[in-house]
C-alpha cells in the first residue's frame, strides 16, 4: 500500500477531471491513471468508471471516500503527534548527580533554573557509583560529580568549586592549624581527589595526626559540630553548616584544589543551557564568599 495512492483518489474524486487532478497533484496524467490502476487492484474493487466522456465515481468508490480521509487523517494525526512527543522529549534531560551534589549544590540550584526555563523538564537520580559508564549508555542525559570521568566518550566541563577552608568546631577558632592536627583527628576522603597529597603535608607537619575516612559530607559536618575532628571542605559550605561550625583558610597547608565534573555525551541546546546555568551558578556561589 502506498499512501499516496490514497491522496490521489481523494483528489480526483474532487475534481472528477484527469488533467485538474494531475495540475494539482504535480503529476503526469499516465502517473495517476497508474496510481488510482494500483490502489483499485490493492483493495480489490472499482472506484472510478467512464459514462459517456464524463469520469464518475462508483458506487462503492462514493463510499470509500469516507474511508480514505478517516485513513489520512489518522496517518496525519499520528505524525503530528510523534513530532509533538519528539520536541517534548528534546526538552526533557535525565540528570544524574552524586550524593554531595544533589545534597548541597542542587536544592540552591534548581528553583532558579526551572523558574527560568519552565519548559524544559528534568529528572534527577542520585548514582554513587558508575556514572562514567551509565552516561556512555545513554541512561541520562547530563552527569555531574566530583570524580574525574576518565572516558574520552563524553564531553567534559571541569568546574572549579573554589577556595577550600579548614572547618573546625567553633570552640577553638584561636588555634592554629598544627595545633589543630595535635587535638583533632581529621575527617578525611570526602573528596575523591586531593586528600591522598593533602594527608601527606599533614603527616609530614604532625607525624601522630589521625585520620578518619569518611566520605559523606552531611556526617563529616555533624561530627566537626559535635567536636569530634576537622575537616578541608569548599569554602562555599559555609552558608550550609551549623553555627558551632569555624572555618579558616590554610596556611599551613598548599591549599587544595576541588573540581566538579559535568559530563554529556549527546549536544542539544537544552543542555547548552543547562551546563551554563549551572557553572553561572557555581561562579555565583564562590562569589557570594
Amino acid at each position: 500500500m502506498n499512501l499516496d495512492w490514497y491522496y490521489t483518489f481523494l483528489i480526483l474524486a474532487k475534481h472528477l477531471n484527469y488533467r485538474k487532478a494531475s495540475e494539482e497533484l504535480f503529476l503526469t496524467e499516465p502517473t495517476l491513471h497508474q496510481q488510482i490502476k494500483k490502489l483499485e487492484k490493492h483493495i480489490q474493487v472499482k472506484l472510478f468508471e467512464t459514462i459517456g466522456r464524463r469520469l464518475t465515481l462508483t458506487t462503492t468508490g462514493k463510499e470509500f471516500i469516507p474511508i480514505a480521509e478517516r485513513l489520512i487523517k489518522t496517518y496525519e494525526d499520528g505524525i503530528k503527534t510523534i513530532q509533538l512527543k519528539d520536541r517534548n522529549l528534546s526538552k526533557q534531560l535525565d540528570i544524574a548527580v552524586s550524593p554531595y551534589i544533589s545534597t548541597y549544590l542542587l536544592p540552591k540550584f534548581l528553583p532558579a533554573f526551572l523558574q527560568k526555563h519552565p519548559d524544559i523538564k528534568i529528572t534527577i537520580s542520585v548514582v554513587a557509583r558508575n556514572m562514567t559508564l551509565a552516561l556512555e549508555n545513554n541512561q541520562f542525559d547530563i552527569g555531574i560529580d566530583r570524580e574525574v570521568p576518565f572516558t574520552k566518550n563524553l564531553y567534559t566541563e571541569k568546574i572549579c568549586e573554589g577556595k577550600i577552608a579548614l572547618f573546625l568546631p567553633k570552640s577553638d577558632t584561636g588555634l592554629e592549624e598544627i595545633e589543630l592536627f595535635q587535638k583533632y583527628q581529621v575527617l578525611s576522603d570526602n573528596h575523591p581527589h586531593y586528600w591522598d597529597s593533602l594527608k601527606e603535608e599533614i603527616k609530614s607537619l604532625v607525624p601522630e595526626t589521625e585520620f578518619l575516612a569518611i566520605k559523606d559530607i552531611p556526617i563529616t559536618e555533624k561530627l566537626i559540630e559535635m567536636e569530634q575532628g576537622i575537616s578541608y571542605l569548599p569554602l562555599y559550605l559555609k552558608n550550609d553548616f551549623q553555627s558551632d561550625i569555624a572555618y579558616q583558610l590554610p596556611q599551613a597547608v598548599t591549599t587544595p584544589v576541588s573540581f566538579t565534573y559535568l559530563m554529556h555525551r549527546k549536544e542539544n541546546k537544552e543542555i547548552a543551557i543547562f551546563k551554563q546555568e549551572f557553572i553561572d551558578f557555581i561562579n555565583l556561589e564562590q562569589s557570594k564568599i
